[in-house]
């Protein structure tokens, strides 16, 4: 019985956790675009962009191999293999702040006001990028009140800062970059005194090391392309439209990513679910696992669909007022991205299970070269609905790649053919 209160509450905590997180990163969109207004929303929403590429970078490379290897570990050698990945973090983080840092200061010739974010913008990468490694490795440890714990401690300080930098009158975009910068920092120091004992072994640095870039290579590569499957239509918005423009679409984005709190559940549940169903019952426990888990992004991604399809646009006017009005429209289509979204991050879990990243990277390659193809003349000669009718085109080709994929791994998504044996029908055993 004990046994099954924990199976019972970890996920429970895994997605009281997401959503905390979503609706409290969604009141801050809300507030700093009504507090900076659209045009410097968009500038605050440049830097982030250069943020969430260094993420990119960071959840194929460390994250994600760690969440599916990391569960297959025993307890014996656990302690070390986090170590190795506790080192590849902090170095990561040191090449991710500098080159933030350059990249704005670069990018302050066309855009002068990124200038005196350039150092706030990478400290807040800094801190963002520990802390977001901390929480998805508390999560593979299995430490889902840690994770609540460091994630509640992380949104209150946030919301909490900018707030009151909004009653004074002193908000600005430095402001606010400062003020989440420090408090990731303070959730991260409360982090790193739960994360546990380590133990390092440092003869198995360079084999550690390895297992983790044979996972990580086709991991790093996807996730560089899924960031421009997601953000090239930003980037070309910024560019053609302005920051007003960039600030308006990120705003009604912003209501489709509250509810990325499933999405995100599934990125940090799905994974050592799957890792251990291979490991005890091979493949046939990982189909089962893999079943249930894309029922369940097929019936919440068709609700999600049909609730903004019906209220969408009326909330985006209550929450952002009559700047948005003439964007109202992009929530009803930008909803038909998140099924497919749902979708891929299922089967790209299977697919990390078996260590078989090749495939993630291939789906993606295919949808961001599409992407990147189209997005620009479709955004010259359409416009806005050019752009999301792109995204939405590229998130379809890439799961439709997964799929076709998935089906050539006997067992994963089909069960093996069946041969004759002596006038018996048999299944031919997975690989």
């Amino acid at each position: 019985m004990r046994a099954r209160l924990r199976a019972m509450r970890d996920p429970a905590l895994c997605f009281g956790d997401q959503a905390l997180s979503s609706a409290c990163n969604f009141l801050t969109t809300i507030l700093l675009a009504r507090a900076l207004g659209l045009e410097a929303f968009g500038v605050y929403t440049m830097v982030w962009l250069a943020i969430y590429f260094a993420m990119s970078f960071q959840l194929g490379l460390i994250v994600s191999p760690m969440m599916s290897i990391g569960t297959q570990e025993r307890e014996s050698d656990a302690e070390a293999y986090y170590t190795v990945v506790f080192l590849h973090q902090a170095g990561y983080v040191v090449v991710a702040t500098t080159a933030i840092f350059a990249v704005l200061m670069f990018a302050a010739g066309p855009v002068a006001s990124l200038a005196d974010v350039a150092l706030p913008g990478a400290m807040a990468a800094a801190c963002y990028l520990t802390q977001d490694f901390l929480r998805r490795y508390l999560f593979v440890r299995r430490r889902p009140a840690a994770v609540l714990l460091i994630d509640a401690i992380n949104q209150v300080l946030k919301l909490g800062a900018l707030a009151a930098l909004w009653q004074a009158g002193t908000i600005s975009v430095v402001n606010a970059l400062w003020a989440v910068a420090g408090a990731a920092m303070v959730s991260t120091v409360c982090g790193l005194s739960m994360s546990g004992p380590l133990l390092w072994r440092p003869q198995i640095l360079i084999s550690v090391t390895m297992r983790q870039w044979r996972s990580a290579r086709w991991l790093v590569l996807s996730g560089s392309v899924q960031w421009v499957l997601s953000y090239s239509g930003l980037l070309v918005t910024a560019g053609l439209f302005g920051p007003k423009v960039l600030g308006a679409l990120r705003a009604a984005q912003s209501l489709l990513a509250v509810l990325n709190v499933v999405r995100e559940a599934l990125e940090n549940i799905v994974p050592p679910m799957a890792g251990k169903a291979l490991a005890e019952g091979g493949m046939p426990g990982l189909q089962r696992t893999l079943g249930r888990a894309m029922l369940f992004a097929g019936l919440t991604g068709s609700a999600v669909v049909l609730g903004l399809g019906l209220f969408g646009p009326w909330l985006l006017h209550q929450l952002y007022g009559g700047e948005i009005l003439e964007f109202d429209w992009v929530i009803i289509w930008y909803s038909f991205a998140f099924p497919m979204a749902l979708m891929s991050v299922v089967l790209g879990c299977a697919f990390r299970a078996l260590e078989r990243t090749r495939a993630v990277f291939l789906a993606a390659l295919i949808g961001g070269c599409l992407n990147l193809l189209v997005v620009y003349p479709a955004a010259l000669v359409f416009g806005v609905a050019g752009l999301i009718v792109v995204t939405l085109l590229s998130e379809l080709t890439a799961l439709i790649v997964l799929v076709m994929l998935a089906f050539r791994i006997p067992g994963l998504l089909a069960r093996p053919p069946a041969v004759s044996a002596g006038g018996r029908m048999m299944t031919v055993p997975s690989p």
